[in-house]
């Protein structure tokens, strides 16, 4: 892998949430959880043999939510020597503390000041030209969310076409929610935070709180209708809308 950098401007930061997973140990109890709460998922589950795992993914307007189940546990354990993000231990979170959140990041237009530390990275189930880029020091630290930027070959927002029909019946959900309009995740408090999720707190793009267990909290189109529905014990997620 060659060293890269994540781009921003010093005024404004350029990079949006594109995709938030969860890594789980099985999928069957997490997907019915989400559907009984009023959430539509993609029949096609993605399927990555070299990571060891499969994926069911529920698409929005602007963004899409992935549960990452563990396939193949020596598989999974390969994909571990080679990226050093250790998928079994987030997938496993309650007995090992790790984060089984993350992250991934497109870019807005215009990026041109860069900030050093991100690592670029392919894998066989992405495109030729796709990439996506992590920092080093993130992925090291398992207390907290992974942080990635995708490049525009695999973001939402280059293939996502709202006229479409079977689009707009991909991004459809009983409950009514269309987009993603904020992200607090909770950490470790006893762990310092890298670079990488410092600056998403910063800047705003994920807000960060600090507790003892892991929690996702998803607002969708603002909170407006002032309803919470909370996926608990099956899934440290809870949903605003």
């Amino acid at each position: 892998m060659s060293t890269q950098s994540l781009l921003v401007r010093p005024d404004n930061f350029l990079l949006e949430i594109d995709r938030v997973f969860i890594f789980v140990t099985e999928a069957r109890s997490p997907v019915s959880m989400l559907q009984n709460l009023g959430l539509h998922c993609s029949e096609r589950v993605v399927r990555r043999a070299e990571q060891g795992t499969i994926s069911t993914i529920f698409f929005f307007e602007n963004t899409y939510l992935e549960l990452i189940c563990i396939e193949d546990e020596n598989a999974a354990q390969q994909d571990t020597a080679r990226t050093g993000i250790d998928v079994l231990a987030r997938a496993r979170w309650p007995q090992t503390g790790a984060s089984p959140f993350g992250i991934g990041l497109r870019s807005l237009p215009e990026m041109t000041t860069q900030i050093p530390g991100s690592r670029k990275h392919w894998a066989e189930w992405m495109y030729p030209d796709a990439f996506i880029r992590f920092s080093p020091q993130n992925i090291a630290n398992a207390a907290e969310p992974i942080c990635l930027a995708v490049s525009s070959d695999i973001a939402l927002t280059s293939w996502l076409d709202r006229s479409c029909q079977k689009h707009q019946q991909l991004i459809t959900h009983p409950l009514g929610v269309k987009k993603l309009t904020s992200v607090k995740i909770a950490v470790d408090r006893d762990r310092e935070l890298s670079e990488a999720v410092s600056l998403l707190d910063r800047n705003g793009v994920v807000a960060i709180e600090r507790a003892t267990s892991p929690m996702l909290e998803l607002t969708f189109d603002g909170g407006t209708k002032g309803e919470i529905l909370d996926a608990r014990p099956i899934l440290p997620l809870r949903l605003r809308y």
